[in-house]
């Protein structure tokens, strides 16, 4: 079954979720004897695949890992990268936005065997420029060598995902750490390409052809990157490292640090612990901060503690340039961190402050990336990323892939929802799970004007444990709603509703993205509603049924 596309004006689609069911195999000679494959025995006999290509399987710190199968070709719900970005794309530089409320649910993607959920490194940036953003000082693109072996102190993973190629243009893919190297790759179908990165070691593949292909590789990385002490290094050595900081940023992060009793009195590896410990000890918060942007913002962050992984990441690694650790912000499109430089090594470092549930398609069979312990201590009441990871692994294991549907309303599997705003003033509130803090307080007048919704599926379908691909737009009164979270929800005919994920607009109040039906839920018909708690400048959206 298929999505159709249904009017703009109408809110909400209902999902038809069902199994899929088996056919009988019919009577007949058997060809050949299946056997189970025995990873052990092909590590020992150092099998290939069946073209060569690549190692049967490696082993790792989580096990043997089977190399990628080689029958897999896209569908509308394959996650694909590349496409539109570039090294000088948009997402090629990064502001920090003022919304500090955690997400209920983020959708992640993981490529990688063992999976490192969710330290997919898609984004790094390494400097701040005069408007307060981050960006890459070094944009020229080196190639990635091709060969090798892994060496002692490395772990291996094989990387299996879609890139829309763009002819002799360089467009992004995710690694999984710095110091990588590719020891094999292979593109299907067979084109000439390249690996290349910059100066941040954000990787970009470029063809000769443009195309949908599916690009597989044996990576390995220094174990050491996942975790391990900071060097005992000075901070002379450090200084030719670290990428200037705008001296109005300067000027308030030498405030944050003396504020935070940090300077060059300690030894590096001594303010790197302590920074992180303060990083850590963030929380996520309804009550957004009073500065809109710029300085006032990043200090505000800073010492109130307050943010989620983006806001910590941004904070510290203004405040850790300014006092001469050279660092980086590294994210996806579900968590951030940083990585800090010893002058021989770039280390990971997770700040905390994930979502609250995470949905990823990461096959549940293979253990996750097994890394070293934390170097560093976890104040009491903070979560790491693992944690997060841990929880979303849980939940996706159980159920199984089923097809979800929406057709027509003339066929009567269709219900909408009109996504209606309360008047000015009425009391009418958002139903999402963690609304805004910036609401009037009780009996006060809400002078925001409220906030209108239009979506679109831009899919024709997808599978229950599939992204549900949506975009649309936010606008209140005759300005857009930026920066504001927008919650997806399935409604079932009966029981609770369940919130599905979280899609944030920009600055112009769009909005676009997927997010994954998940495992868990029961077969049966669904509601598709969008909502928003709305931001300090917006009002809540309200859902009222036709």
């Amino acid at each position: 079954m298929s999505f159709r596309r249904v009017p703009r004006s109408l809110l909400a689609a209902l999902l038809a979720l069902g199994l899929a069911v088996g056919v009988p195999a019919r009577a007949g000679p058997v060809l050949h004897e299946y056997f189970e494959v025995d990873l052990q025995e092909d590590l020992k006999l150092g099998a290939t695949t069946r073209d060569g290509s690549f190692p049967a399987a490696l082993e790792t710190e989580s096990g043997i890992v089977p190399a990628p199968s080689p029958a897999r070709s896209a569908d509308p719900s394959t996650t694909a990268y590349g496409g539109t970005s570039t090294p000088n794309s948009a997402d090629s530089t990064y502001r920090i936005d003022r919304n500090t409320t955690r997400p209920s649910m983020v959708n992640y993607d993981d490529p990688f065997t063992p999976p490192i959920t969710p330290f997919k490194r898609l984004f790094a940036y390494d400097a701040v420029d005069d408007d307060f953003e981050l960006y890459v000082s070094d944009k020229g693109l080196t190639e990635v060598p091709l060969g090798g072996h892994a060496r002692d102190g490395e772990d291996q993973f094989y990387a299996d995902l879609f890139v829309d190629l763009a002819a002799d243009s360089p467009v992004r893919i995710p690694s999984v750490g710095p110091h990588a190297r590719i020891l094999r790759a292979q593109l299907e179908p067979p084109t000439s390409f390249k690996i290349e990165q910059d100066g941040a070691e954000n990787w970009f593949i470029r063809a000769d052809k443009r195309m949908r292909a599916r690009l597989m590789m044996q990576l390995s990385v220094p174990r050491a990157v996942f975790g391990s002490p900071f060097a005992k290094v000075s901070w002379g050595r450090l200084a030719k490292y670290v990428r200037p900081v705008p001296e109005p940023m300067k000027r308030a992060a030498d405030e944050v640090l003396a504020q935070l009793g940090l300077s060059e009195m300690l030894l590096p590896r001594e303010a790197l612990a302590r920074l992180v410990s303060h990083f850590r000890s963030f929380k996520p918060s309804e009550q957004l901060p009073a500065a809109d942007s710029g300085v006032a913002l990043y200090a505000e962050l800073t010492l109130s503690k307050k943010g989620v992984c983006r806001h910590r990441g941004y904070a510290f690694v203004i405040t850790a340039l300014a006092l001469g650790l050279p660092a980086r912000f590294v994210r996806n499109e579900a968590h951030a961190w940083v990585e800090v430089y010893d002058g021989e090594l770039w280390h990971r470092i997770d700040l905390g402050g994930a979502a609250s549930q995470l949905q990823s398609e990461q096959d549940t069979r293979v253990a996750p990336h097994h890394a070293p312990d934390d170097p560093f201590e976890w104040p009491d009441g903070s979560e790491s990323a693992l944690d997060m990871a841990a929880e979303a692994s849980t939940l996706n294991s159980q159920g199984s892939p089923s097809t979800v549907t929406a057709d027509a309303p003339s066929q009567g599997d269709v219900t909408r929802e009109t996504q209606q705003t309360p008047e000015s003033g009425s009391d009418a509130s958002s139903e999402s799970d963690n609304p805004e803090e910036t609401a009037p307080e009780e009996g006060a007048v809400d002078r925001r004007p409220p906030t209108q919704l239009d979506f679109d599926l831009t899919e024709s379908s997808t599978r229950r444990g599939a992204p549900l691909q949506l975009k649309g737009t936010t606008l209140a009164g005759d300005e857009p709603c930026a920066f504001a979270r927008v919650d997806v929800v399935l409604e079932p005919k009966d029981g609770a509703s369940v919130t599905i994920g979280s899609l944030p607009t920009d600055e112009a109040g769009r909005f676009a993205g997927s997010v994954t039906v998940p495992l868990s839920i029961d077969v049966g018909h669904y509601v598709l509603t969008l909502t928003t708690p709305g931001t300090a400048e917006c009002g809540p959206s309200a859902r009222v049924g036709e």
